[in-house]
Order: structure tokens, then sequence, then C-alpha cells
């Protein structure tokens, strides 16, 4: 085990789960902080540009919305933007979370899918190929989610499984 696998393994989140950051992403890699998000069932977050959810040409299923953990971005030294996730909590281990997991964020309910959120290539390139093997090991780098209530999401929002 590396030293930032060994660093990933020993995280502790905290005992409040809310929303750190959310990001919406206009175009292509660029991504853009924002205090408020509209979320809606088989969209996502809207503004997204509308290959957001493809892969390799194609879409994926089960992926409106991405999530990832700010102590895991914080633990490897990146900033909170840099991955493109829409969602950054605080104080939530993605980890735990099961496929059919609900949570209430705002008035939005999203459900967590049984899709992996795997780190990639473009992971590598932002923060690095250590960061992307370790999170990799560690099965950090967070969780996709599709919308089954639409409603409006904001920074600081508190995160309630459901």
């Amino acid at each position: 085990m590396t030293d930032l696998e060994s660093l990933l393994a020993r995280l502790h989140y905290g005992t409040d789960s809310l929303v750190d950051v959310l990001i919406e992403k206009p175009a292509p890699g660029v991504h853009v902080l924002a205090d408020t998000v509209q979320v809606e069932p088989g969209v996502g977050v809207v503004g997204n540009h509308n290959r957001v959810s493809w892969w390799k040409g194609k879409p994926v299923a089960g992926r409106e919305v991405t999530a990832m953990a700010a102590e895991v971005l914080e633990a490897l030294g990146a900033d909170l933007a840099v991955p493109g996730d829409n969602l950054i909590t605080r104080g939530l281990d993605l980890r735990r979370l099961q496929a059919g997991d609900r949570i209430e964020i705002g008035s939005a309910v999203l459900e967590r899918t049984s899709g992996m959120h795997r780190p990639c290539s473009l992971f590598a390139r932002r923060i690095s190929e250590d960061a992307r093997r370790a999170v990799l090991a560690t099965n950090t780098r967070g969780a996709l989610f599709v919308v089954l209530e639409g409603g409006t999401m904001r920074t600081g929002d508190p995160i309630t499984l459901i």
C-alpha cells in the first residue's frame, strides 16, 4: 500500500454531512462553481452540457449527478473543482452508500446507482496518476446518482440519508 493509499484509507469524515461545493459543467472541461443548482430526473444538473454523462461515444446510464468527498480531494492536494464532479460532499463517506440508497439535498432526492465511479485518464491528467491509482485502490473516487425528485440544491445544504 502506498502512502497516499494509506492516507485515503484512514480518512475521517466527521458527523454532519453537507454540500461543500456544487459544480456546473456548461461545456466539456469547463467547471463553474455554483451556489445553487437545479436538478431534474433524466437530466441531472440543469445547465450541464449534453454529453456530460457520455463515455467513449456512448451515454452512461445512472450517471446524472457525480459526487466526490471534499476530504478525499484535500488529501490528494487537489482543488475541489478540478475533477469536475457536480457534487462535492463533506462529512459523508460515499463508499458507505449502497445502490438504491437515497439522499435528500435541499428539495431534491438522489438515488445511488450501481455504477462504479472509476477514476479515468482524465482524472489522472487533472490531479495525478498516483492519485488515480490511490482512489482506485481505496474505492474513494465517489458515487454516481440519478435524480428521483427534481429540485434545488445549495452549497451548505445538509445531506440526509432517507
